[in-house]
């Protein structure tokens, strides 16, 4: 493709000074020196359109406050499986599809978290979280927090049906809130190639199985990282509001 691209540039721009040469040259009549106009204009590098991918970020899924049945503050969730990391966004579908397989009906409550959100539940206290804004594998696309709905009902404190579903993660390969002595989060499934908090903030990038289709991974996690921004400038600006808001209250 590079060598492609590269013959057409150079035709492109032989074709281009051959025309000019011609136009300064030729003894063109006012309308034959039109038409030369209008066609190098047709041949000119134009501007790119913005892609909409840019934009897919603001059709992501959210869900609000009390949704499941937990207080989980002011600021919308993002639940949407696409603002997940490609690797374990697959992981997550397929936790999903065993689980329906087994009677259980999972509903997504919160894929990718911005820092502003982070921030909003370690305000809420220590039954929330202990990690503030960019210490959550939230942060990196690579945790969701999952619930299982009967009747419409989302049963947070089923143990038992926990269990079947951790099971099912950690059989996926994936880590399972469900282990943890310290703020014991049952619905909390990540997965970080082995990469700690501290490493992911520091920009490292978990290595990928080799057994994972990754083509076009690259292009990919860009245009995610553009999605995350665009909800980072979002969520950063409705908790200024609402901090001013409190304030002049």
């Amino acid at each position: 493709m590079a060598r492609i691209a590269l013959f057409f540039n150079l035709w492109f721009l032989s074709f281009t000074i051959q025309a000019q040469l011609i136009q300064a040259n030729a003894p063109y009549l006012p309308e034959q020196q039109h038409l030369m106009a209008e066609l190098l204009v047709s041949f000119e590098v134009q501007a790119p359109i913005p892609s909409t991918v840019t934009e897919a970020w603001s059709a992501w899924s959210t869900v609000p406050n009390f949704t499941f049945g937990k207080d989980r503050g002011h600021m919308v969730m993002i639940n949407d499986l696409d603002a997940l990391h490609p690797y374990f966004r697959e992981k997550v579908k397929q936790l999903i599809v065993l689980c329906r397989a087994k009677g259980i009906e999972l509903a997504v409550v919160e894929t990718y978290r911005t820092h502003a959100k982070q921030n909003e539940y370690k305000s809420m206290g220590k039954k929330y979280t202990r990690s503030g804004g960019g210490k959550s594998k939230h942060q990196y696309g690579l945790a969701v927090d999952v619930v299982p709905v009967v009747d419409s009902v989302a049963q947070w404190h089923d143990t038992r049906l926990w269990k079947k579903i951790g099971t099912v993660g950690e059989q996926l390969g994936l880590r399972w809130g469900g282990r943890w002595r310290s703020l014991y989060d049952p619905g909390h499934f990540e997965w970080t190639g082995g990469l700690s908090g501290n490493q992911l903030s520091s920009g490292y990038a978990p290595h990928l199985p080799k057994t994972f289709n990754s083509q076009c991974i690259e292009e990919e996690l860009a245009q995610l990282e553009e999605s995350w921004q665009a909800w980072e400038a979002e969520q950063a600006t409705s908790a200024r509001q609402t901090t001013a808001s409190v304030k002049s209250n």
